[in-house]
């Protein structure tokens, strides 16, 4: 079948791999650091809240372990990015139903990671 997709489809699927492909070298790029510095860098002893990993980055000390931790950041909050597109992808096409539905979904996802980070 060669049918053509949707572009709302073609939009969100191109959002997905974006995501994983730039949170992938973020990944990467720590990872080559950290065999650089041939593997000398102590290992954390906790992981990093995210207002420390936001401290980090705008005092400029981005150590591997940093990188890595944003990577793993940016590849959790790739979903978020999927169903924004969504949103936006409908509102492009003026179909209201799915972006109500989309909309409710974002709202789900933002709730339920305001109340993992907040319980």
């Amino acid at each position: 079948m060669n049918a053509e997709r949707h572009p709302v489809e073609r939009w969100t699927s191109q959002s997905l791999k974006a995501g994983v492909l730039f949170s992938g070298s973020v990944m990467i790029l720590g990872l080559v650091l950290y065999a650089m510095h041939s593997f000398s860098t102590p290992l954390p002893q906790h992981n990093p809240t995210l207002i420390e990993l936001v401290h980090r980055i705008l005092s400029g000390s981005l150590d591997p372990f940093t990188l890595m931790y944003i990577g793993l950041i940016l590849l959790m909050l790739t979903p978020f990015l999927r169903v924004l597109t969504a949103v936006v992808g409908f509102a492009v096409e003026k179909d209201r139903t799915f972006v109500f539905v989309s909309l409710t979904v974002f709202f789900f996802l933002v709730a339920e990671l305001l109340y993992s980070l907040y319980r």
